[in-house]
């Protein structure tokens, strides 16, 4: 798969010190950009606060990747997927957490009808959600969130990681696209 980019924290945080010497564990993650019958993208957040992400999640140890995004689809937005094509990879090093992440991202389309999303007990108690736009309405959301993270406005640690990295992927699937074209 395409490696698009790596993250650091200072990429994500100017202002934080180096980030050398941490051993860091692994941890894979699949995110989708999903589409569906009217081409429009999926979006979840919470009432936590007001971010948007793609969907998806941690892989399970012994998980395939695309299985993974497809169980992820499934329990945050509520839909079937069938997974289209590669976006590419991510890796981001996340000193406070010690974490290695590894993302994978796909372009997935809805089977079939939309229905209940299959939240955990926290996702059902921070009240996610799912917003469904178009792919431009998407980049200009990532757009606003990456400047709201440059103004200090992001006060959830991972957040930070995750709007830098979903723009990327959404950006990343824009010039896909085009390339179809």
């Amino acid at each position: 798969m395409k490696k698009i980019a790596t993250l650091h924290e200072k990429d994500v945080y100017p202002e934080k010190k180096s980030d050398e010497g941490i051993e860091y564990s692994d941890r894979a993650t699949g995110k989708a950009i999903v589409l569906d019958g009217e081409n429009k993208v999926a979006l979840v957040g919470n009432k936590q606060n007001k971010f948007l992400l793609l969907p998806g999640g941690g892989i399970d140890d012994g998980e395939d990747i695309q299985t993974g995004i497809v169980r992820e689809c499934l329990e945050e937005i509520g839909c079937v997927v069938n997974i289209l094509d590669e976006v590419g990879c991510i890796d981001d090093y996340r000193p406070r957490d010690k974490k290695h992440c590894i993302n994978y991202c796909y372009t997935a389309r809805v089977i079939g009808n939309k229905g209940d999303p299959k939240h955990t007990e926290n996702e059902t108690a921070v009240g996610m959600y799912t917003k469904w736009v178009t792919l431009e309405e998407a980049l200009d959301i990532f757009k606003r969130q990456k400047l709201e993270l440059e103004s200090g406005k992001v006060a959830f640690y991972n957040t930070g990681f995750n709007i830098i990295r979903d723009l990327l992927f959404l950006e990343e699937s824009k010039n896909i696209n085009k390339q179809h074209e």
